[in-house]
């Protein structure tokens, strides 16, 4: 064994080492968090608290003692520790990485390939425990991990309120036996309980409302510690917030019923605060606002309306505000995930700046659109094949140009052309006005005027985000399902199996088999699966031990009007010709559809090229977290400033909570902006001067070009007048994957998991699905069914789940 060999052996333990030990201190700070809730008896009746803080400036700078001390301790604290060195873990994630994919090249260029045993057993975040679809079951497909979760923050918010309660219903009873008739008098013993019983419901929705506010932060340390992409940790978001507005409304409901019985309704409506006293009407608008931002969020009404869902959501600022009016005391137990949340508004917003030039924009066959958008070097270290973008086209109408949309990408960030290529499917508003602009660029271009150009090469870009660990390529045999447009993150595997394929980086351990279903409803739809062409990427792949198999389903009984169920090889036979029997008028149909539109950009070939900006949520761990610690320290010590230069006075000058939310609000806009805000700044500066100095991607000519893909030959049209003319080939009649075009059918899983049991054994198969609820709770079913818990045998296989679908 040589040296290096021994000195990168070394390396990779003490990396071990420090991740574990990283690793082990958030453990720690989490427990310190939830302990808090387990035995803290909050809130604390201190008759002297005002006194202690009024007789020194430290106490009354940062309030320490009594019991925001204790908050900060046990509940902001931890979590900066988790956030700082969640991002120390990913680190060294990354470095480890490094390192083994170097270990395995040496293997296999010296032919010392040792694999391994690997255990075959399913795992806790892979597993589906709930597969089934319901009115019993509304969080759709439930992995086991997220099945503990959801039971463990139940289970915390629920031991939380029933302690204390408990507690305080004993305090009441001995009172009330120590002296009846007194109690009596204030008020039945029945509505003091009633009292006590909505104030810990309250103080319980603390819990999840902390928590929602770390899976909305799209590129949250957190998130990327614990390995959820952001696109699935939205339905986490939804699921605390629905649990916060249930616990709130019980709150609300209570308090109302508490004083209608008392005759004192009017205090509702009593906007009034005394020292740390609630405004109850403040609390009433919150309530309101909350339940108005969770009812337009619902699947249905955010599908149909979505810019309504985007603009009324924004009453997230108003729901704090008045949460802090209504009970300022309880901002220590949420301050910190919301000043990670605005911190990572910032670095977007700076990111989503950069106005990044459309290399290319394609209509393709079935009406999908296909960009391609130039990709920094340095930011291609954060881009996965798994990972999704923002996206804004300022060239829109007024009223859009302002929206951004979530896409996930078709191209592989081993890809050397330094691309990053999106397609979309026109579903919506946004997406249909994308897709008329770029065909009136063709029309114009057709008029054979010299006119501008109607579509605009510049876009907003924001990202990436999504999985970070390529956890794809652990299995030996992969099985890839999507369904329509569904295919698109599939794609990207693809491509980057067979980048790493031609690289020779994929050992005996890695994918060796890949099995692809696309559901489609008309064969037009099959271009965007052929838009990836594995023989362009790799052309040997086969050779090299890699076996990619797919299967296509038109599932559309209109594409097959007239016409049996037919079997074609995608290799060998046209896919034109499943229309052939077709009836006269679906052929008329068939001329009348879009022809191929390709657009590209309007710059001579030595121009600058303005790439996806580094600064960014997922970019530099070390800027994020120096942008982190600024951002927090700045909010710390302009609130604790205001604390002594402002309320001046405790006992005579105390402020009410409108004034102390206003000063906090104020606060985290000045540690956020005027102190983080230099070091992205600087971040931004430095990024810059390194852009410059790299080349830019390889570019095309302009011209735009359409074709039908019936001609041997693209038609091509000019954009501008000096330009020149690119020739293009027409579109591929024929697909370049191996495998079988099933021509009104539709998939039994039930069928295709039997024949994958039969076909391997022994194995971790993993199971990617990108499609709809029902796909997706079909699928987890078959690897359910087929994954033995108990009395599995050394023959057989575990098939692992993993949803690639989002909906946001």
């Amino acid at each position: 064994m040589s040296e290096d060999m021994v000195s990168q052996g070394r390396q990779l333990l003490l990396l071990r080492l420090a991740k574990h030990a990283l690793i082990s201190i958030i453990l720690s700070a989490s427990l310190l968090w939830v302990s808090w809730w387990l035995v803290s008896s909050e809130p604390i009746k201190d008759p002297k608290y005002l006194d202690r803080i009024e007789g020194g400036k430290l106490s009354r700078f940062l309030r320490l003692d009594g019991k925001y001390g204790l908050i900060i301790m046990y509940q902001a604290m931890p979590v900066l520790v988790i956030a700082i060195l969640s991002l120390g873990v990913v680190e060294l994630r990354k470095k480890i990485g490094r390192f083994l994919d170097c270990d395995n090249q040496r293997k296999m260029k010296t032919g010392n390939v040792n694999p391994g045993e690997k255990v075959v057993r399913p795992t806790f975040s892979t597993y589906p425990l709930l597969a089934r679809l319901g009115w019993w079951n509304p969080f759709g497909v439930l992995t086991v991990a997220e099945v503990l979760m959801i039971v463990g923050i139940l289970l915390l918010v629920l031991y939380s309120f029933g302690r204390l309660v408990h507690l305080d219903f004993k305090t009441i009873e001995e009172r009330y036996r120590a002296d009846p008739v007194e109690q009596t008098l204030r008020a039945p013993t029945s509505l003091r309980k009633l009292d006590t019983a909505a104030e810990h419901l309250g103080r319980a929705a603390i819990i999840p409302f902390a928590l929602l506010w770390i899976p909305v932060s799209r590129g949250s340390p957190i998130l990327r510690l614990l390995n959820i992409p952001f696109e699935h940790a939205v339905k986490y978001h939804i699921w605390l917030a629905t649990f916060t507005l249930i616990l709130l409304t019980g709150h609300s409901v209570s308090y109302i019923i508490y004083y209608c019985r008392m005759d004192t309704a009017y205090k509702i409506f009593d906007w009034v605060t005394e020292r740390e006293r609630c405004s109850l009407v403040a609390g009433f608008i919150a309530w309101i606002s909350g339940l108005l931002m969770w009812s337009t969020s619902l699947s249905y009404f955010r599908r149909r309306w979505y810019e309504m869902f985007f603009g009324i959501h924004h009453l997230y600022i108003v729901f704090l505000l008045f949460w802090m009016y209504h009970a300022f005391w309880t901002i220590h137990f949420f301050i910190l995930p919301i000043l990670l949340f605005v911190i990572d508004r910032l670095l977007r917003m700076v990111q989503s700046r950069r106005s990044v030039d459309v290399l290319s924009a394609k209509v393709l066959k079935s009406g999908a659109i296909q960009l391609h958008f130039p990709i920094d070097p340095q930011a291609n270290q954060a881009y996965h094949a798994l990972s999704s973008w923002y996206l804004r086209f300022p060239s829109l109408s007024r009223s859009m140009k302002l929206q951004w949309h979530f896409f996930s990408v078709t191209s592989a960030p081993s890809d050397e052309t330094m691309q990053l290529s999106i397609i979309i499917k026109p579903l919506g508003k946004w997406t249909c006005a994308l897709q008329r602009r770029l065909l009136l660029a063709a029309e114009e271009a057709r008029s054979n005027q010299p006119r501008k150009c109607p579509f605009s090469f510049k876009a907003g870009v924001e990202g990436p985000y999504g999985d970070e660990t390529d956890f794809y390529i652990r299995y030996n045999t992969i099985v890839l399902i999507g369904g329509g447009i569904g295919v698109t993150p599939l794609l990207a595997i693809l491509s980057d199996v067979l980048h790493r394929t031609r690289a020779t980086q994929m050992n005996a351990s890695q994918t060796r088999s890949i099995h692809v279903y696309h559901c489609i409803r008309k064969v037009e739809e099959l271009c965007v699966l052929n838009s990836v062409n594995p023989n362009d990427i790799c052309p040997e792949y086969e050779k090299q031990g890699l076996r990619i198999c797919v299967s296509v389903y038109v599932t559309n009984s209109s594409s097959t009007n007239g016409c049996k169920y037919r079997e074609i090889d995608l290799k060998t036979a046209n896919y034109l010709s499943a229309k052939d029997d077709r009836n006269e008028t679906e052929q008329n149909e068939d001329e009348n559809c879009i022809s191929a539109v390709t657009i590209h950009a309007n710059r001579s070939v030595n121009s600058p090229v303005e790439t996806i900006s580094t600064v960014g949520p997922k970019g530099k761990s070390s800027w994020v977290a120096i942008t982190m610690l600024s951002s927090i320290a700045g909010f710390y010590i302009s609130w604790g400033l205001s604390n002594v230069y402002i309320v001046k006075n405790i006992r005579n000058n105390f402020p009410t909570n409108y004034n102390r939310a206003h000063i906090v609000i104020g606060c985290i806009i000045f540690g956020t902006f005027l102190l983080g805000g230099p070091v992205v700044m600087l971040w931004w500066l430095m990024g810059k001067r390194h852009s410059a100095g790299s080349p830019s991607p390889n570019l095309r000519k302009v011209n735009i070009a359409t074709a039908s893909p019936l001609e041997t030959q693209a038609q091509e049209y000019h954009c501008a007048t000096e330009t020149d003319i690119d020739q293009e080939s027409s579109e591929q009649q024929c697909s370049p994957w191996n495998g079988k075009l099933h021509i009104g059918d539709r998939p039994v899983w039930s069928d295709i998991f039997d024949s994958l049991e039969k076909e391997y054994n022994g194995q971790n198969i993993g199971v990617l699905v990108s499609g709809s609820e029902s796909m997706q709770a079909d699928v987890a079913s078959e690897c359910q069914k087929h994954t033995k818990v108990l009395g599995a045998s050394s023959l057989s296989n575990v098939f692992h789940y993993h949803s690639v679908s989002f909906e946001l």
